[in-house]
């Protein structure tokens, strides 16, 4: 009698959970007079976790038409502070919500809303709450053109040789309004915009707070030959207070006008820049400026250099930028499989005498010794004015068989004081889901102002970052820092947020945050910059305590069909992470290190969100495979700038979640 095809398949389904046991003790009973009912099979016995677009809940027709996402968050805050005699609380009320679709003929949208249901943040101008922004990418039109549009508040447009500059900064301008981007055959751009500026504001709900005046730009460039693009810019700004970075004189208002004109000749191994500025600013005259910037490349070898003037009391609309400087840089760099070296030497001048006079030398090597060994030091060197100051950083890297650790000694010297620290950093290898980062650091401190009077102190400190998945429903995020005084007064206190996330279902996720910051009164003291002199700014004692909790919805529709940047059919997982401050250059986000909030992340060239207060942002719907993100450097503050626009590869994983970090770099 020949057996039946189910029972010979038995024995190889033992794996499947429910099937193969109802397939084993079918092979033992008689056979059944009938076929057995039909069972689900489930693969690795139903564990894996459902794929980010599925729901339960969804209609028949969720998977039809073109992949669209839909995230509202209903957010609660608050956070009390007090800052020596003061103390004051915030409260935020509110919804954010976060919306990208794609259309077949008219390019990808982004929508980012958020309304406040009270509360503001102190000191912010109270006449402007929420915000809300509508961005087109990818419109294409015959001929070769493609239109970016953004509506709301928004940066106001630049063109591309106004962004990347590899030296001087040209900070885009908060506003609410509307802006246009055309780009067509010839390398020819075409950008214009205006409204009135303003301010990103809010802690968990974002805002935006209007300043008055208004402000406008015109722009374009083109590449007339191979090889060379040209391009000039126009950008106004009427009755607008003054802003340099977050920072806002309310008390002076401004009316400037300043053109930019700029030339890049390009090839593969060599670029020269050259960028002529003339600007004029109510009540201070007219006023102009210049520099060239270029540089080489010769096999392992990169060389830059360039030359600057610009005038006392010039600026870029209503933003500040670098003024009253003259002089020249040099860099030289060299990188081989095992050595990575570079050198410069900055030289500044106050072009009306008033400024200070700088030079400013940094050394910066890497060795690997071996796969597992790797040492490596920073050296910097600043003369201003009548005084010297020094820093030095020395470091040995090691991947061992708890993961990958570093020992690292700085030490910093400045006419008033010094400082010398030693930390053990440690990036443990965790379970699949699960990061783990320990840094454990002595500092001594000496000639430090506290309370007007020079102190010398020790200080101790532990810091643990890490998080990871607890349960499939349940994950973890914490950042927790603490330093005591062991002699003398500085710094103590502890730092602490710990978010909990728990997914409720396949639509439905509840956050909450807990956050403590208690600093003592201290002075830190850094030579990392020659666009930042060295200075001692005493930091009073600050407290900050409090709690965020956070309601999700989120849902996606037709990614079955065309996730986002997919093909039909295809996977999609989700993809987050974070903008950050890279303080000690090591391309990793460590214990400390600050987010760059309001900075503009686009995906693949067509979808973009903004990051938040803390430098994160979040793509929920996104289709497995790779993907290249770009960091828009509208709002990073000085000296930091993005290499390269940021631009990062990922790859995401169906039914994951997606972790990457773009770090910003701090000119040196």
């Amino acid at each position: 009698m020949s057996i039946p095809p189910a029972r010979r398949l038995a024995p190889g389904l033992c794996g499947l959970g429910g099937l193969a046991l109802a397939a084993l003790a079918a092979a033992q009973s008689p056979l059944p007079a009938e076929p057995p009912a039909y069972q689900d099979r489930y693969i690795a016995g139903g564990t894996l976790a459902p794929e980010v677009l599925s729901d339960e809940l969804a209609p028949d027709d969720a998977a039809a038409g073109l992949a669209r996402s839909l995230q509202v968050d209903g957010v609660l805050a608050r956070l009390r502070s007090s800052e020596g005699d003061a103390d004051h609380s915030i409260t935020e009320r509110g919804l954010v919500a976060k919306a990208q679709w794609e259309t077949a003929a008219y390019g990808a949208w982004s929508l980012e809303g958020a309304v406040h249901g009270g509360g503001d943040e102190p000191g912010a101008p109270s006449h402007g709450r929420g915000l809300v922004s509508l961005r087109e990418r990818g419109l294409a039109f015959d001929g070769g053109w493609v239109a970016d549009n953004a509506l709301g508040d928004i940066n106001a447009a630049e063109i591309a040789l106004a962004r990347l500059q590899p030296r001087f900064y040209l900070p885009t301008t908060p506003m609410e309004g509307l802006t246009t981007e055309w780009r067509g055959p010839h390398g020819l751009q075409i950008t214009a915009g205006g409204g009135e500026p303003g301010l990103y504001a809010g802690l968990a709900v974002p805002g935006f707070a209007t300043l008055g005046g208004s402000t406008a730009a015109a722009g374009v460039q083109w590449s007339p030959a191979a090889h060379w693009t040209v391009g000039g810019q126009l950008i106004e700004a009427h009755d607008v207070a003054l802003a340099a970075g977050p920072l806002v004189d309310l008390g002076q208002r401004l009316s400037a006008t300043t053109g930019l004109a700029s030339a890049l000749y390009e090839t593969k191994g060599a670029r020269l820049q050259l960028n002529v500025l003339d600007g004029s600013v109510s009540g201070l005259g007219n006023g102009i400026g210049g520099w060239v910037d270029g540089s080489v490349v010769r096999g392992r070898i990169q060389q830059s250099a360039g030359l600057f003037r610009i005038d006392p009391d010039l600026t870029w609309g209503n933003q500040l930028i670098s003024n009253d400087a003259q002089g020249g840089y040099y860099r030289f760099g060299y990188q081989s499989r095992q050595w990575l070296a570079d050198v410069g030497i900055d030289a500044v001048r106050s072009v009306s005498g008033l400024g200070a006079n700088t030079t400013f030398l940094t050394s910066d090597a890497r060795y690997q010794l071996s796969r597992d060994w790797g040492v490596g030091g920073v050296a910097n060197l600043s003369h201003t004015g009548g005084g010297a100051s020094w820093s030095a950083e020395g470091y040995v890297d090691h991947a061992n068989r708890f993961g990958t650790g570093r020992v690292q000694a700085d030490t910093a010297h400045t006419p008033t004081g010094s400082e010398v620290s030693l930390a053990l950093d440690q990036a443990w290898s965790t379970l699949q889901g699960f990061r783990l980062n320990t840094t454990l650091s002595l500092e001594r401190i000496q000639g430090a102002l506290i309370d007007d009077a020079p102190q010398s102190s020790t200080v101790l400190g532990l810091a643990v970052n890490g998080g990871g998945q607890l349960t499939n429903g349940l994950s973890l995020e914490a950042n927790v820092r603490w330093s005591s005084a062991v002699e003398g007064r500085a710094a103590p206190g502890v730092a602490a947020t710990v978010t909990l996330n728990w997914q409720l279902s396949s639509s439905w996720q509840l956050l909450a945050t807990y956050y403590d910051s208690t600093v003592g009164s201290w002075t830190p003291i850094t030579v990392s910059s020659p666009l930042t002199p060295p200075s001692e700014m005493p930091v009073p004692a600050v407290r900050e305590r409090g709690g965020f909790l956070t309601v999700r919805y989120q849902r996606a529709a037709g990614a079955h069909f065309a996730p986002l940047g997919g093909a039909p059919g295809g996977g999609a997982g989700a993809l987050a992470g974070a903008v950050f401050l890279d303080a000690n250059d090591d391309g990793r986000l460590d214990n400390g290190e600050a987010g760059a909030p309001n900075v503009t992340v686009v995906l693949d060239g067509r979808f973009s969100v903004q990051t938040d207060a803390y430098g994160r942002f979040e793509f929920p719907v996104v289709a497995a495979g790779r993907h290249v993100l770009t960091v828009v450097s509208d709002n990073l503050p000085l000296p930091w700038f993005l290499a390269n626009d940021g631009r990062t590869e990922v790859e995401v994983g169906t039914r994951s979640r997606t972790q990457v970090t773009i770090a910003a770099h701090r000119i040196r």
